[in-house]
């Protein structure tokens, strides 16, 4: 299945980058699961009316559930992905329940329906998960260097890497858009690697 990964690099470079971090294997699902977060944020963004949105975030629901994608190129992977055993379709319509359920908590409150979604897909450690997304998404508490050390796994370096991003944008409030920022990742990378070697 191709475009996954390519189609959150056109939606959201950064999350995007991350995720090259990760193994191969991993690599497509973990993109289209982001493509879905960002499919429901753009969603409740977008819509002029609540109402509007909530019609979008039900189409989702639907498509996924019934399996009729109408040629949408990210409810088509996903559909495929189901067939395939990679994902259930009850997990994909948990994770757009996050953004369905903001409509009767906190409309503005992106950074909670992140924090679900990214701990959603890293299981075991929802802790650190949610707190980096909170500080990705929103004004949250700084985040430290030392939060990251549970993820120096090949299979969480994408969130591994997403927290440094976020401490790198607490000490740069500037930084959103950064055309350096590969090669700040890689430096990143390459720094914690001699570390862990010793």
């Amino acid at each position: 299945m191709n475009g996954a990964w390519p189609a959150l690099r056109e939606t959201d470079r950064d999350l995007a980058l991350a995720l090259l971090f990760t193994p191969r294997r991993n690599r497509d699902l973990l993109a289209d699961r982001m493509n879905l977060a960002r499919e429901c944020e753009t969603a409740i963004r977008v819509a002029s009316e609540p109402m509007l949105a909530a019609i979008r975030l039900q189409w989702w629901v639907e498509a996924i559930e019934t399996g009729r994608h109408e040629q949408v190129p990210l409810a088509q992977r996903l559909c495929e992905r189901i067939k395939a055993g990679e994902v259930t379709a009850a997990i994909l319509v948990n994770q757009i329940a996050l953004w369905q359920d903001r409509f009767a908590t906190a409309p503005e409150d992106a950074g909670s329906c992140w924090a679900g979604c990214f701990a959603m897909l890293v299981p075991d450690h929802t802790g650190c998960a949610s707190t980096i997304a909170r500080s990705l998404f929103t004004e949250a508490a700084p985040l430290e260097v030392a939060h990251l050390r549970e993820l120096d796994r090949p299979d969480t370096r994408w969130l591994w890497m997403l927290g440094r991003l976020a401490i790198h944008r607490q000490k740069r409030p500037s930084a959103g858009d950064d055309p350096m920022l590969v090669w700040r990742m890689l430096v990143w990378w390459l720094l914690d690697w001699r570390i862990r070697r010793g």
